[in-house]
């Protein structure tokens, strides 16, 4: 673990033994089975977490290995964020079919539009300066629906399950706060380490929120989220939630 500072060493152990935890956890309670993206992606993060104790930081093959597990979160980034949709949206089926082309489509733009990029480039670039780049086009574009998800939950009173709102806001925590770290690494931020070091520490603490506040029980309690400052407003709200849906279910079967 050399190169690695002492904090870094303990948030990343912490993270580690944390999401072992929640991975534990999910499979005694059988929500693996309920969120299978979320499940894959704690298990693929688990695994990045450990690299360090496993591989010497800064070391070729760390690299190699690390891009590699950076690749498959990457991958988990977008369908978590489609998983999210689906469940956030049970029951609204017009809707949740509408967001989920509108994700797709914005994931594949993102990832011609990086390549394209990345193939006009004129200077030497390193591969991972260029998976960088790739990573912040994929990122980038999904924040803006991981805002939609969250914009949503907050003005209709729509109810979803304890577990959903447990698990939708530990990940935009973690990945709204993961972009504004790229973004800092892309703007040069000076201290890089203090960057990393935050981040780790956000990380931890998401997930040892998952580990205390995700069981059985949360899947089979219902809350509502949003619109709680005019509840007299509920049910309009709802009713032309219905109409929209209603609406796309009949343009979809035409």
């Amino acid at each position: 673990m050399l190169g690695l500072p002492s904090s870094q060493k303990v948030l990343l152990a912490v993270q580690a033994g944390g999401l072992l935890g929640v991975i534990v956890k999910l499979t005694l309670n059988r929500l693996d089975r309920v969120y299978p993206y979320f499940f894959l992606f704690l298990i693929a993060e688990a695994l990045q977490s450990i690299l360090p104790f496993a591989i010497n930081y800064g070391t070729p093959l760390y690299r190699v290995v690390f891009l590699v597990s950076q690749a498959i979160i990457l991958c988990f980034f977008s369908l978590i964020v489609l998983e999210l949709y689906s469940n956030v949206l049970r029951g609204w089926t017009g809707i949740a079919n509408l967001a989920r082309r509108y994700t797709m489509s914005a994931i594949g733009v993102a990832i011609f539009i990086s390549l394209l990029l990345l193939g006009m480039e004129q200077t030497a670039r390193t591969f991972t300066a260029g998976f960088l780049v790739f990573e912040r086009s994929i990122v980038s574009s999904l924040v803006l629906f991981v805002l939609l998800i969250t914009l949503f939950l907050v003005y209709y009173p729509v109810p979803v399950s304890k577990n959903v709102v447990v698990y939708f806001t530990g990940y935009v925590t973690y990945f709204l706060c993961r972009s504004a770290g790229l973004l800092a690494q892309n703007a040069g931020v000076a201290n890089l380490t203090m960057l990393n070091t935050i981040l780790l520490a956000v990380w931890a603490a998401c997930v040892l929120f998952w580990l205390i506040f995700l069981n059985r029980a949360g899947e089979n309690k219902s809350v509502v989220p949003g619109h709680r400052w005019a509840p007299q407003e509920e049910a309009r709200l709802l009713q032309q939630l219905q109409s929209i849906n209603a609406s796309l279910l009949r343009t979809a079967r035409k």
